[in-house]
C-alpha cells in the first residue's frame, strides 16, 4: 500500500479530484438548464396543439409531454455519465503527467541539496579529521617539545586555511542563490574587472611562468557587482592557471555587440574529457582522472561560484574543451 502513497500519486489524485469536481459541477448545471430549457419547449409546443387540436382526448397532451420529457432526460443523463467517464480516464492521465511535471524540478532540487549538504559534510570533515589525529598524537606523546608542537600548530593553521576557504565559497554560493540587489549595481568597465581579477592570480601565475595575454583597454561597460564580476574572471584565471601547461599562455578575449559582452578565457592545458563536461558546474564536482593529475588542491565549488555569478548578472557561462589542447570557457554578460 505504501508504494502508492507517494507525492506524485497524491498529487495526481488532488489534480484529478479537483478536474472531477468541476465537470461534475458543470454537469448539474447543464443538466438543469438543458431540462428546464426541455420541459418550456414543450410547454409552449402542449399549448399550441392544445388550442388547435379539439378532438384531443384529455390529459393526452400532457401525457404526450411528459414521455418526451423523461426521455430526454434519461439520454440527457446517460451522456452526461458517458462524458464523466471520459473525464475521469482523460483526467486521471492528464492529473498523472502534470503531477510528475510539477514534482520534477522540486525532486531535482532536493536530490542536489542532498548530494550538496553529503559533500559539504565529507569535505568539511576531511581537515577536522586530520587536525583531531594530529593533536590526540601529541597528547599522547610524553616527549612532545616545542618544535613539534609549532609544526602541529604550524600544521593545524593549514586545515583551518581549507576550512576558511571552504565556508567562503559555501557563503558565496549561498549569497547568489538569492535573488541580487540591483539597486546596488554600479556601471563598471569589463576591462577593469578582467585586469583586477589578473591581479589577484599574478603570483599564482608567474610561479608557473604563465602569461595571461588580456584583451586592449576599453569603455566599454554594464551594469553590475564589481566584486563579484571580478571573483568571477579570478576563478576562471585561477582554473586556467592551475590546468594549464607551464610556459603556455592564457588568452583572455572581450568582445561586444548591442546587447551582450563576451568574454572568453582560454587555457593550453589537459582540458576535460567530454564525459566531465556536462557536469564541471556542479558543486564539488571534479574531474579525477583527467583534471587532477597536477595534484591541485581546491574543492569543486570555484566553477560552481562562477556560474551562480554569471547567472546572478543575467548572464551564462560555457565551456569547451579538447583533452591534451586546452579548454576555453564563455561569459556571456547583458550591456
Amino acid at each position: 500500500m505504501k508504494k502508492y502513497n507517494t507525492p506524485r500519486n497524491r498529487l495526481a489524485l488532488t489534480y484529478l479530484g479537483i478536474i472531477m469536481v468541476l465537470s461534475i459541477g458543470f454537469s448539474v448545471i447543464f443538466y438543469r438548464d438543458s431540462s428546464h430549457a426541455v420541459g418550456s419547449g414543450y410547454r409552449t409546443q402542449m399549448m399550441q396543439l392544445r388550442d388547435n387540436l379539439y378532438f384531443a382526448k384529455p390529459g393526452a397532451i400532457e401525457r404526450i409531454r411528459d414521455r418526451g420529457i423523461d426521455d430526454f432526460n434519461n439520454d440527457l443523463i446517460a451522456r452526461i455519465i458517458l462524458l464523466n467517464i471520459v473525464m475521469l480516464v482523460a483526467g486521471g492521465i492528464l492529473s498523472y503527467y502534470l503531477a510528475e511535471k510539477s514534482l520534477e524540478p522540486m525532486e531535482e532540487a532536493m536530490a542536489a541539496q542532498g548530494r550538496f549538504t553529503s559533500d559539504a559534510a565529507h569535505e568539511l570533515r576531511t581537515p577536522l579529521t586530520a587536525m583531531k589525529t594530529e593533536i590526540e598524537v601529541a597528547l599522547r606523546s610524553k616527549k612532545l617539545d616545542s618544535v613539534e608542537a609549532k609544526e602541529i600548530l604550524s600544521s593545524n593553521l593549514e586545515e583551518i586555511a581549507k576550512l576558511e576557504t571552504l565556508t567562503a565559497a559555501l557563503l558565496r554560493l549561498a549569497k547568489n542563490a538569492h535573488s541580487p540587489d540591483e539597486k546596488s549595481w554600479k556601471s563598471v568597465k569589463i576591462t577593469d574587472v578582467i585586469y583586477a581579477a589578473k591581479d589577484r592570480v599574478a603570483s599564482l601565475a608567474d610561479k608557473r611562468n604563465i602569461t595571461i595575454d588580456l584583451p586592449p583597454e576599453s569603455k566599454v561597460s554594464m551594469k553590475g557587482d564589481h566584486d563579484q564580476l571580478v571573483e568571477l574572471f579570478v576563478v576562471l584565471f585561477d582554473n586556467a592557471i592551475k590546468y594549464g601547461t607551464d610556459n603556455t599562455p592564457v588568452t583572455v578575449t572581450a568582445l561586444q555587440s548591442d546587447k551582450h559582452l563576451v568574454v572568453t578565457v582560454a587555457d593550453k592545458g589537459i582540458g576535460i574529457a567530454e564525459a566531465d563536461l556536462p557536469h564541471i558546474f556542479e558543486r564539488f564536482y571534479r574531474a579525477d582522472q583527467s583534471r587532477n593529475k597536477n595534484n591541485t588542491s581546491g574543492y569543486g565549488l570555484g566553477l560552481s561560484v562562477a556560474e551562480a555569478i554569471a547567472k546572478s548578472h543575467n548572464g551564462t557561462i560555457t565551456a569547451s574543451s579538447v583533452p591534451h589542447v586546452g579548454t576555453t570557457f564563455t561569459v556571456t554578460l547583458p550591456r
